[in-house]
Order: structure tokens, then C-alpha cells, then sequence
């Protein structure tokens, strides 16, 4: 099961982000993760919620964008999203085929809960805020 380590680096990543940002914690990290990945999203999660122990993703959500593959000709440029196996040859012209998306494995977005920045407001400043980072 690799997806323990690719959920403690998906941690590792967010956490050094956040604390770039000075983050109380982490809420949640978006992800995009394509279907051409050997990647199992139920796995994922799992692994996720014991990576998340201990760290300032404690009581984070991951929120997982599943992205489909897409293929293009090289030639004629056809564009399709394989129905059933993947073949890298064109149905309408038999030259090779590119893998357009469905390879992703990216953090799209973290949102952190940070102290605000100082207020005029004497009641503002202890209160805290969640905010995007990226």
C-alpha cells in the first residue's frame, strides 16, 4: 500500500506551507488526483487520517478531486476519454495517442486557521480566521 507515503508527503507539503503562512492548523487540503494514477481514493483516505496524527492536518479534511483521463491524437487530435482498457492508438487514425489528464496527483489548495493580523479592533485580535492559502 503506497498510499501511506504518498499521504505523509501530501502532509509534509501542506504542513510546510502553512507554517510559511504561521498556520494554527490545517482544515482542509484539496486535491486533484487523476484516474490513470495507480492511486485507490478510499485508500488514500485512509491513509490520510493516520498520516494526519500529530501534525497541524490533525483535524484536516482532504477533499479529493477525482480528474478523468483524457486522450488526444497526436495527429488528427481526436479527443476521447477511454470507455473501457486503455489503448494509446487512435480509433480514427491508428497513429499514437496522449495522455492529456487523468495523471494528476497535485495539492491544489490548503486552508489553514490563522491568528488575523493585528486589528484596530481590541475584540478582532484574538479571533481567528480560515483562509486559503493557495
Amino acid at each position: 500500500m503506497h498510499e501511506i507515503s504518498i499521504a505523509e508527503s501530501i502532509v509534509q507539503i501542506a504542513e510546510a506551507k502553512a507554517r510559511e503562512q504561521y498556520a494554527r492548523s490545517i482544515q482542509v487540503i484539496g486535491l486533484r488526483l487523476g484516474t490513470f494514477t495507480t492511486i485507490v481514493p478510499d485508500a488514500l483516505q485512509f491513509a490520510f487520517e493516520i498520516a494526519r496524527q500529530g501534525t497541524l492536518a490533525r483535524d484536516a479534511r482532504l477533499d479529493i478531486e477525482i480528474v478523468p483521463m483524457v486522450v488526444r491524437c497526436v495527429v488528427c487530435e481526436a479527443s476521447t476519454q477511454p470507455v473501457r482498457g486503455v489503448c494509446l492508438i487512435c480509433e480514427h487514425c491508428g497513429f499514437p495517442l496522449e495522455i492529456v489528464s487523468g495523471e494528476e496527483l497535485q495539492i491544489d489548495y490548503i486552508e489553514v486557521d490563522s491568528e488575523k493580523e493585528e486589528s484596530p479592533c481590541s475584540q478582532c485580535q484574538n479571533e481567528s480566521q480560515s483562509r486559503p492559502m493557495y
